[in-house]
């Protein structure tokens, strides 16, 4: 057998998803994405194998586990809506190390009150909350305006203008309206009206937040216009997504900073993030509370963490250079215990 090399790998496979219902459009600038990381990863002198998922990973069979690294940019498989636990899952069971969190912590972290009742439980300051399903659970809800999101979609999907209530009776409308849509439970809390910032965090033993970015909605009189909807995230031109202005860093005082930036830490470590995440977080009464926890942001150009990296002068390829850093150690640790592992029968005998 052919002698296990002790040096760390620079081999890095590049895993993204592609889906045939999207628009070529969509898929053309998915596969620009996929050359600005390359390029990124090549500047820091990473050999990288871009490959391309759609239901399953069995492109990864011809790649030793113990040789290369995957950078998990696969959001999940085709047909399978926030499916991104289920490729963490499949790369695990391959033997794989890759960047960001496992499989199930991305798991858990899909549903909203699992988060929530970590956040609660480990003291994270967040608003109170509750999941309902009916008219009867909406009968003992008395805190208004509130916002009523849908308990296991992300990237705000299910959250609109109508997700923001003011009565009981618009409370039980929104309720049906989500469980008709998704068939699923709502989760309902008041609705903070305050500066938003969005946190990105990362590490492991030693966790750092990065520069707060805050959206400013003061274009928008109407508090029901005033959250980020999935219009303003993905339908281009909308008002939604024209009329929230950005800042990195926030113009905010190195009180207030530090504050934010210590609620995103303690509601990273409390939901249990690896390598990377970004937290949602709003004001009320100057204290910060957190909305949403995102284990697996977005990385595109424009997003929140690129943002946030550059303002402390980095770039985009070496953002994504520290990224592969902190998976490293994992791999590491597997090869350590591959070469310790006796070959055969022999020399498990003799080290017996």
């Amino acid at each position: 057998m052919a002698k296990q090399s002790t040096a760390i790998t620079r081999q890095i496979i590049l895993l993204y998803n592609l889906d045939s219902s999207w628009t070529r459009s969509e898929q053309r600038e998915v596969c620009r994405l996929v050359e600005k990381m390359q390029a990124g990863l090549e500047k820091q002198k990473y050999r990288v194998q871009p490959v391309e998922v759609h239901d399953h990973l069995a492109e990864l069979e011809a790649y030793d586990p113990l040789e290369w690294l995957v950078f998990n940019w696969c959001e999940g498989f085709e047909g399978q809506p926030w499916s991104d636990s289920l490729v963490a899952k499949e790369l695990e069971n391959r033997g794989f190390a890759f960047t960001g969190s496992g499989s199930k912590i991305l798991k858990k972290n899909q549903d909203k009150w699992r988060v929530k009742r970590a956040l609660h439980a480990a003291r994270v300051p967040t608003p109170a909350s509750r999941v309902m399903k009916n008219a009867v659970d909406a009968g003992e809800w008395g805190y208004f305006p509130a916002i009523v999101k849908p308990v296991a979609q992300h990237s705000s999907v299910g959250i609109s203008t109508q997700s923001v209530v003011d009565n009981r009776e618009a409370l039980i409308r929104q309720i049906r309206r989500v469980y008709g849509e998704f068939g699923e439970a709502a989760l309902v809390e008041p609705f903070i009206d305050g500066r938003e910032f969005h946190i990105a965090v990362w590490g492991n033993r030693k966790v750092e937040a990065l520069p707060p970015v805050e959206l400013d909605f003061s274009a928008f009189a109407d508090l029901h216009e005033r959250l980020y909807t999935y219009e303003c995230k993905f339908i281009r031109h909308s008002r939604g997504m024209m009329g929230i202005d950005w800042y990195c860093p926030a113009p905010e005082d190195a009180s207030l900073r530090a504050k934010l930036q210590s609620v995103a830490i303690a509601a990273y470590r409390a939901v249990g993030c690896r390598d990377y995440a970004r937290m949602d977080l709003r004001l009320w009464n100057n204290q910060p509370l957190v909305l949403d926890v995102n284990s697996n942001p977005d990385l595109h150009p424009e997003s929140v963490f690129p943002m946030a990296t550059e303002a402390v002068g980095m770039t985009y390829g070496e953002m994504a250079g520290r990224l592969v850093e902190l998976a490293m150690s994992r791999l590491k640790r597997k090869r350590t215990l591959q070469k310790s592992k006796p070959r055969n029968l022999a020399e498990a005998y003799f080290a017996s």
